[in-house]
């Protein structure tokens, strides 16, 4: 297994899909209990274990997302279930960057360890960096999910799960191969990055319009073209919504003229069709439900 990969659209070679199998939501996660109470829907979630039909119908969507995976000739690696988890979106706690695999400071005590779940990355050619854990304020503490590959450059979204002293860790842990560049625009209720901005071609990215203006933007992207998502089509959920509607805006990228998108998001898809991008709709029908989209829920190995 070869890691590789310093942006988010090169062609995918190699990637890991999250799973379902044994999900539940942690109990004494101080980090995670947090978040539910940043929630601004006027319910809150009481049930550890979401209900069957839910876990079914997620654990459909991403067995097809594989299949489509593997028809594009990618090799998809899944997560090795040993115990409750929480790790339908792959992407977040996991960093590959170059040939690195970092498993990040996150402030979720419940996914501290979560490389464990991917014994096979031990007899990958990489390095691995398995970041301290953060037990005070001043801790470097970040997500991999708060972090944007742009080729030479690492968009660091600073936010209540990533802070000034995880950035400047990370800087130095990739040297002077990337330039880790802090981005604050949005409040500190915006746990991730993916649902705000995403990169889908050299210099291309696509840009949630109700949270970030243009004069707003890194100064790097001032050239870049920028495709503005003024709204999505709001996704159901089960319960109590772990994610925004803005979920929606969260695809995958497989090479740099293809992107894999939520079949609900009609308008996003035009638009990204006017821009030259083939679609390929899917579903991905408890997103919100359970906090993740395509982008979320894979985490990429090898780009090309």
């Amino acid at each position: 297994m070869r890691i590789s990969t310093r942006n988010e659209y090169g062609t995918l070679k190699s990637v890991i899909v999250g799973s379902v199998e044994n999900f539940q939501w942690p109990d004494n996660d101080l980090e995670f209990d947090k978040s539910i109470l940043r929630s601004t829907y006027h319910k809150k979630l009481k049930d550890k274990t979401p209900k069957s039909d839910v876990l079914l119908e997620a654990q459909d969507d991403l067995n097809s997302l594989v299949t489509i995976l593997q028809n594009k000739g990618v090799e998809v690696h899944r997560p090795i279930i040993n115990g409750p988890h929480w790790s339908y979106s792959a992407r977040d706690i996991l960093l590959t960057i170059g040939n690195k695999v970092i498993q990040c400071p996150t402030p979720y005590s419940s996914r501290a360890n979560e490389i464990d779940m991917y014994p096979f990355l031990l007899e990958a050619d990489t390095e691995i960096i398995k970041a301290p854990r953060p037990h005070h304020v001043d801790d470097a503490m970040f997500d991999a999910a708060n972090v944007l590959k742009l080729d030479d450059k690492l968009l660091y979204s600073l936010s209540h799960s990533a802070n000034e002293a995880g950035a400047d860790w990370l800087q130095k842990q990739v040297g002077t191969d990337f330039e880790v560049i802090k981005w604050q625009v949005v409040d500190h209720a915006i746990t991730h990055i993916d649902s705000t901005i995403l990169s889908v071609a050299k210099d291309t990215v696509i840009v949630n319009a109700a949270r970030v203006k243009d004069n707003q933007l890194p100064s790097f992207m001032k050239n870049y073209n920028k495709i503005w998502i003024e709204d999505v089509a709001p996704l159901a959920f089960e319960y109590f919504p772990y994610a925004s509607k803005w979920i929606g805006m969260n695809v995958l990228s497989i090479d740099p003229d293809t992107v894999i998108i939520d079949s609900n998001q009609i308008k996003i898809s035009e638009q990204l069709q006017s821009h030259g991008f083939n679609i390929i709709p899917a579903d991905m029908r408890q997103a919100r439900t359970l906090g993740g989209g395509f982008h979320c829920v894979t985490c990429d190995l090898e780009r090309q």
